[in-house]
């Protein structure tokens, strides 16, 4: 009967042991999920932000570009009007020659013009060009970010999901040693009991 009773003993104290690791490792289980829970939420909050930030500054190149359209159509709607009035004014040159110096400057000028507006119109199509390729290259780059950023969202939640399961699986052997432990310990008064009861009689 001694025997049994320092067995019991014994176990109890394992089982209690045991209880208390897996008390410590279910803590732990849970400071992890709150700290992947805490992670994925900072990076969809992240990704809120950054995706605001990108619509913004999308709206602005869509401004600029539009911008920098209408410039280039007023530009090459000038140098039209002037070429006509070239055109014109040569032909009354040739009508009327005695006022022919005054318009070959006249000419001149608006030749001279023309050649600054198309320089112009050329500076306007580089910026065009150059912008057309910065939001080319930023959008290709934002989607490569979003396409990162969803890849550490799955991994963040398929890891939320294992701490879970591991979770709930430290709290059903946590349930299960705390019952063991229970039926031991009642057992064990069992014995004592018996054992009292043996040394009475």
């Amino acid at each position: 009967m001694q025997g049994l009773l320092e067995a019991a003993h014994g176990e109890k104290e394992q089982l209690e042991l045991g209880c208390g690791e897996l008390r410590q490792e279910l803590a732990r289980a849970v400071a992890e999920t709150e700290r992947v829970q805490s992670l994925l939420a900072k990076a969809e909050a992240e990704c809120q932000r950054l995706q605001q930030h990108s619509e913004q500054q999308e709206q602005a190149r869509s401004s600029s570009v539009h911008s920098l359209e209408e410039r280039l159509q007023e530009q090459e709607t000038q140098v039209k009007d002037l070429k006509d009035t070239i055109f014109e004014l040569e032909d009354q040159v040739e009508q009327h020659t005695a006022v022919r110096l005054h318009t070959n400057q006249t000419i001149l000028d608006l030749e001279n013009k023309i050649k600054k507006l198309e320089d112009q119109k050329f500076e306007l199509e580089k910026q065009l060009k150059a912008l057309s390729k910065q939001i080319k290259d930023e959008t290709e780059e934002w989607q490569r970010f979003q396409a990162d950023l969803q890849t550490a969202v799955v991994v963040a939640n398929d890891i939320k999901v294992e701490a879970q399961q591991e979770l709930r699986g430290l709290r059903r052997r946590l349930q299960e040693e705390q019952e063991h432990s229970a039926k031991l310990a009642g057992e064990l008064e069992q014995l004592q009991g018996s054992r009292s009861s043996t040394g009475s009689g």
